[in-house]
C-alpha cells in the first residue's frame, strides 16, 4: 500500500508500507447498587459503583517493514539545507531510493487495567412547599495507570540510557503504576427549585465533578515492548540510504533480558517515547445552571436558561524535547546549523518526540438558551430552542498538544475548541391526527380505529452554525524549523470568513478544482522565515447545518397484549446539500487546491444526504 492516508498523487505518496494483523478486545465489569428511604421531608439516595476495565491487544505492525522515499529527490542549498519547494516523493518512490527503512516486532501485547471505585450520597429535602434543596457528594477513587503484568514503560529524565552510553534521559519500566493515586476526589453538588407563584418557577444548581483517565491513548505507555530497528542516515545527511533494489541491512534487535528492546539505530529522530507525569491527578469539571420557567397558559410554557461549566486541570500532553520557534534568532550560522541537523538540538538528542503527558489544560463553556413547549393537547405537541453558546479551551482531545511557539505555553492555544458551534436552534413537531377512537373524526372502534386511526406524524428542524477551521501552509519558499518545534500555520493579511454566497460553486461542480472556493486564499500570505504565522487556531467558522426530518407512523392495536406500528423516516426531506470541512492548507503553488469543499456527510451521519427508513415492529 502507499500514501499516509491522502489521494493517490505525487505530493501524498509518502512510503511503501504493509500493515500485519491486529486485535484489541475491549471489557468493562460493573457491579451497582442504589438505596433509597424517604423519611418525612427527606428522600435519602446513596449507592456505590465499582468499575473493573480490561483491554487487550496485539499488534504485528509493519512485519515487512515500512519504507521511506521523501527527500530524495531534493535540491540543497549552499549551506547543505535542503532546498524549500524541490524534490518529489514519488519521483523518489521511481527512482528506488531509500531515505528511511524501519522494522519492528512485536514482545508482548498491551494488556492495561483500571479499577475505579465510586460511592455517593444525596438528599432530596422539601423545605416548603415552594422550595426543595438537593444536596449530595459523590466520591470516586481510580488506580493508577498499569498492565496486567506491569509491562509499562515511562520516560526518565534522570537516568542513564544504555542505548546511548553516557546520554542522561531513558526509557523506564517501572512494576507499578506510573502515578500516584489521586485520593482527593470528592464531588459535592447543591441545586433548589423555588417556586414562589402560581406560574414561576426557579431553579439554579452547582457540581464539581472528576473525569476518568483510564487508557487516554492506544497502544501508550509502551516503548521497548516492541522492538525496532531503524535503518536511516545520520542527522544531517541527504544522501539516500540504499536502493531498495538492494534491499534492507541485516534486521537485527537488541532483545534484553527483561523481554524489552532498546532502539537500534544511527538516527535518533524515530526513537519515540511517552511521559507521564508521576503527579498526574484527575482532571474535574465545574458545572453551573441558572433557569426560569414561565407558564403561559396551561398549554404552553417558556424556559429561559444559563449554562456553564469549566474543565481544569484537563488531561493533555505536549511535546518537551524541543528549542523555542525562534531559536538562534540572532545568530544566523548557528541557526543554519539548527536547521540542518536539528536533532542534535533537542534537550535529549538520542529521542526524537517525547511527549509529557500531565493536567495541563483548561477549558470554558457558557451559553444561554430560550425554549418553548407546547404540551400535548389537541394531539399536538411542539418544543423548540435556541441556543447560544461559546466553548474555549487550549486543545479537544487527551492527546493533543500541538501549538506555536513556545510550545510549551498552553495559553498560546487557547481559542475556541473544534467543536464549538455558536448558535443551535433545534424544533420538533409532532402530531397524532384527529381520527379514530377518542378522536374527533370516526370516533369508532373496531376495524375503523385500525384503519383510520392511530396514525402521528412529526418534523424536526435543525440548524446549526458550523465547526470553526485551522489553516496551515505547504510550499512556502522558506526555511523553518520542525514542526515538532511548532505548529506550521499562515500569516493574515485581512480578517478571513466564508465568501458571500458561498453555495455558489460554479458551473463545473463536479471538477473539485474547478469549483468556486468558499474561502479566499488571499486572506493568507507565508510566515516570514524562521517565525510562526500570525493565524490562530480555530479562527474561521466553517460551513453550517441545516437538516430536515418527518416521520409517519400507523399504530394498529391486535389485541390488549399486542400491537404492531409501522414506521417511515425520512432525513433530509427538503435535501439541503451540508458539506464536510473545505481544504485549509495554503498553498500559492497550487492555489486551486484552497478553499474547496470536498465532500458531504456520509448518509448515515448527522446532516447526510437523503435517506428513507421503514420500520416494522410488534410489541407485546
Amino acid at each position: 500500500s502507499f500514501g499516509s492516508g491522502g489521494d493517490f498523487s505525487p505530493d501524498s505518496i509518502y512510503g511503501l508500507t504493509t500493515s500485519g494483523p491486529n486485535r484489541t478486545i475491549g471489557e468493562t465489569i460493573s457491579l451497582r447498587n442504589d438505596f433509597t428511604k424517604i423519611h418525612g421531608t427527606h428522600a435519602f439516595k446513596a449507592g456505590y459503583e465499582v468499575l473493573r476495565l480490561r483491554l487487550n491487544s496485539w499488534s504485528m505492525n509493519y512485519p515487512s517493514g515500512a519504507f521511506r522515499f521523501d527527500g530524495m529527490t531534493a535540491g540543497l542549498q549552499p549551506d547543505g539545507n535542503t532546498r524549500p519547494r524541490t524534490g518529489n516523493t514519488f519521483a523518489g518512490f521511481l527512482l528506488g531510493w531509500v531515505r528511511q527503512a524501519q522494522f519492528d516486532r512485536e514482545l508482548a501485547s498491551w494488556l492495561p487495567r483500571s479499577f475505579i471505585h465510586s460511592f455517593y450520597f444525596q438528599d432530596d429535602w422539601k423545605l416548603s412547599a415552594a422550595l426543595t434543596l438537593n444536596l449530595g457528594v459523590r466520591y470516586t477513587n481510580e488506580s493508577p495507570f498499569h498492565t496486567k503484568y506491569n509491562q509499562v514503560s515511562n520516560f526518565d529524565p534522570a537516568s542513564a540510557d544504555d542505548v546511548s552510553p553516557g546520554s542522561r534521559g531513558s526509557v523506564a519500566h517501572p512494576t507499578g503504576g506510573l502515578n500516584r493515586r489521586d485520593n482527593n476526589n470528592f464531588q459535592p453538588r447543591i441545586g433548589l427549585a423555588w417556586h414562589p407563584l402560581a406560574k414561576w418557577v426557579f431553579r439554579g444548581g452547582f457540581a464539581v465533578n472528576t473525569v476518568d483517565v483510564k487508557f487516554p491513548q492506544s497502544r501508550g505507555q509502551f516503548e521497548e515492548y516492541a522492538a525496532v530497528n531503524n535503518q536511516q542516515r545520520p542527522p544531517g545527511d541527504p544522501r539516500p540510504l540504499y536502493p531498495i533494489s538492494r534491499g534492507p541491512d541485516p534486521v537485527v534487535f537488541n532483545i534484553r533480558p527483561n523481554g524489552t528492546s532498546g532502539f537500534l539505530g544511527s538516527n535518533f529522530s524515530a526513537r519515540g517515547s511517552q511521559w507521564w507525569d508521576p503527579n498526574l491527578r484527575n482532571p474535574y469539571v465545574l458545572n453551573w445552571n441558572l433557569s426560569t420557567q414561565y407558564e403561559i397558559n396551561p398549554n404552553y410554557l417558556v424556559e429561559l436558561m444559563y449554562q456553564g461549566s469549566a474543565g481544569v486541570a484537563l488531561v493533555e500532553r505536549w511535546e518537551v524535547n524541543t528549542f523555542p520557534i525562534d531559536y538562534a534568532a540572532n545568530n544566523p550560522v548557528l541557526r543554519a546549523a539548527v536547521y540542518r541537523t536539528p536533532q542534535e538540538y533537542r534537550p535529549f538528542p538520542h529521542f526524537g518526540s517525547i511527549a509529557f503527558r500531565s493536567n495541563m489544560g483548561h477549558s470554558t463553556y457558557h451559553s444561554g438558551t430560550i425554549k418553548l413547549e407546547k404540551r400535548y393537547s389537541r394531539g399536538l405537541t411542539l418544543l423548540t430552542f435556541y441556543t447560544f453558546s461559546k466553548t474555549i479551551d487550549s486543545q479537544d482531545t487527551d492527546n493533543s498538544g500541538s501549538g506555536l511557539a513556545p510550545i510549551q505555553n498552553r495559553g498560546l492555544e487557547k481559542g475556541r475548541a473544534g467543536y464549538d458551534r455558536n448558535h443551535r436552534s433545534v424544533t420538533s413537531l409532532t402530531y397524532e391526527l384527529p381520527v379514530g377512537r377518542g378522536k374527533r373524526f370516526l370516533n369508532r372502534g373496531g376495524i375503523w380505529h385500525r384503519i383510520f386511526g392511530g396514525y402521528e406524524i412529526a418534523w424536526i428542524q435543525t440548524l446549526e452554525s458550523g465547526n470553526p477551521l485551522t489553516f496551515g501552509f505547504a510550499n512556502s519558499p522558506y526555511n523553518y524549523y520542525p514542526t515538532w518545534a511548532g505548529s506550521r500555520r499562515p500569516s493574515l493579511t485581512s480578517k478571513p470568513g466564508l465568501r458571500d454566497n458561498w453555495r455558489d460553486f460554479g458551473g463545473d461542480r463536479f471538477n473539485q478544482n474547478n469549483i468556486n472556493p468558499i474561502i479566499d486564499i488571499t486572506h493568507f500570505a507565508y510566515p516570514a522565515e524562521f517565525t510562526p504565522g500570525s493565524s490562530g487556531r480555530n479562527i474561521v467558522t466553517g460551513t453550517p447545518l441545516i437538516w430536515s426530518q418527518c416521520s409517519a407512523q400507523k399504530n394498529i392495536p391486535i389485541s390488549e397484549r399486542f400491537n404492531f406500528q409501522v414506521r417511515w423516516d425520512y432525513n433530509n426531506v427538503l435535501k439541503t446539500w451540508n458539506f464536510n470541512p473545505p481544504t485549509t492548507t495554503v498553498d500559492f503553488l497550487n492555489p486551486r487546491t484552497f478553499g474547496k469543499v470536498s465532500g458531504n456527510p456520509l448518509t448515515a451521519s448527522f446532516g447526510g444526504i437523503p435517506m428513507m427508513h421503514l420500520t416494522l415492529q410488534l410489541t407485546w
